[in-house]
């Protein structure tokens, strides 16, 4: 059998590596044209994503009506720069569409925790520590900002979503704090959300101020009504401070019984804790007792009737 093959020549095969690169050269250009298609589709999605954002937040405010801002602006006494910021103080979590009060509530209490210590701090350079946290507590608790914040009405401007029994909370509350019943009387728990609401609004002017805490403090003092707080005038000497620790190495060297201290007192009274501790010791001549007297942490308690021991040991000349 022949076999017959047809043998190209030179000119014929040159005339088709010009055929494939055109093919080749036609489907890269399709390709660039396919991928520029895609990018400028992805853009165009990015830049209405990022239109759509800017104009809910730039839009944010105008969403509030003018008398609320109007309203809040005026129990603050502080005008917004960025009145987005106050609409995010007003916001609550129920409401899914805006951003909510969360993140300015956990800045403003800690501006206002600060801000309060440094002010009593400043005020009294004899308060000692635990006086000086028992002010604080006094002045930024749960309890207290949500009584501010009754009395102020901020109430009226939370924008909230699907939080009847919430709402009903709060009524009652604002209800039982106008009919003029104090920390002490209130039988209705004080909600969160009003403490909340005051934290996220000097969370938003602390913002709005550039984070400037003594300008916060200026606007703030009089909205937690803070010349209500009575700073303590019973300064304790360092006497006072050390008795127990003295009344501990005293027994301790005459050989006698370790102190021993018992509760007589705990009380609430209005926005703080009054308590009051006895202590006796076995003496070589008996029992020597002693109650002190009334103070507002227990260490306290206890130092002013190791104190009055102290002293009435050696009125009698036992030591």
């Amino acid at each position: 059998m022949e076999h017959h093959f047809t043998q190209f020549d030179d000119g014929a095969s040159a005339d088709v590596k010009p055929a494939s690169n055109f093919g080749a050269a036609v489907a890269t250009v399709l390709l660039a044209l396919l991928l520029q298609i895609f990018w400028r589709c992805c853009r165009s999605i990015c830049r209405n994503h990022v239109k759509k954002y800017k104009f809910s937040s730039s839009s944010a405010a105008a969403n509030m009506d003018g008398s609320t801002i109007a309203a809040v602006e005026k129990i603050l006494k502080y005008t917004f720069k960025d009145k987005r910021l106050l609409k995010e103080a007003l916001t609550h979590s129920s409401c899914r569409e805006d951003m909510s009060y969360e993140r300015l509530e956990f800045i403003g209490d800690a501006a206002l925790g600060l801000a309060v210590a440094t002010y009593f701090f400043c005020w009294e350079p004899r308060l000692n520590p635990d006086q000086l946290t028992l002010l604080r507590t006094k002045s930024v608790s749960n309890e207290r900002l949500a009584l501010v914040a009754a009395r102020h009405e901020l109430d009226r401007f939370v924008r909230s979503k699907d939080t009847a029994p919430l709402n009903r909370n709060v009524r009652e509350y604002v209800k039982a704090v106008k009919q003029g019943d104090d920390h002490k009387n209130l039988t209705v728990r004080s909600p969160d959300i009003l403490a909340d609401i005051v934290e996220a609004l000097a969370g938003a002017v602390y913002l709005d101020l550039n984070f400037d805490l003594t300008k916060l403090w200026t606007i703030f003092k009089d909205v937690l009504m803070i010349d209500e707080i009575t700073v303590p005038n019973d300064f304790e000497s360092s006497e006072i401070i050390g008795a127990q620790t003295e009344l501990y190495g005293l027994c301790g060297k005459r050989n006698w019984g370790k102190p021993v201290y018992s509760l007589v007192k705990a009380e609430r009274c209005q926005y703080e804790m009054k308590y009051v501790y006895s202590v006796e010791v076995e003496t070589d001549d008996g029992v020597c007792r002693h109650k002190g007297d009334e103070k507002s942490t227990p260490k306290d308690a206890r130092n002013s009737a190791a104190y009055l021991l102290l002293r009435s040991l050696q009125q009698f000349s036992i030591i």
